[in-house]
């Protein structure tokens, strides 16, 4: 089994955003990169852009020991969250 989690409420819940951790620890997260007046990028220094860079590595070693696999019921209730909110028109009825 793996250390790596996620931390924080799935995506449909309100709250804080989810945090991927790894044996070093919270993977960072960064701001959208900022614009200029003109609407182009603003350069990043070396040490930001090295920085961006080993958290996105880290990210995808973290999403590769990842199981595909999804939690038992979560298609049954994806379906009946889509029926539920088109009572006119069920698109899974009798499907869960």
């Amino acid at each position: 089994m793996s250390d790596h989690l996620i931390v924080g409420p799935g995506a449909n819940e309100s709250g804080p955003e989810q945090e991927l951790v790894d044996d070093g620890g919270p993977i960072p997260t960064f701001p959208p990169r900022d614009l200029d007046e003109h609407g182009r990028l603003i350069p990043l220094s070396l040490e930001e852009r090295a920085a961006r860079r080993d958290a996105a590595i880290r990210v995808l070693r973290v999403l590769a020991d990842l199981p595909d696999d999804d939690p038992p019921g979560i298609e049954g209730a994806m379906m009946r969250g889509i029926d539920e909110a088109r009572p006119h028109r069920p698109l899974f009825e009798g499907m869960y």
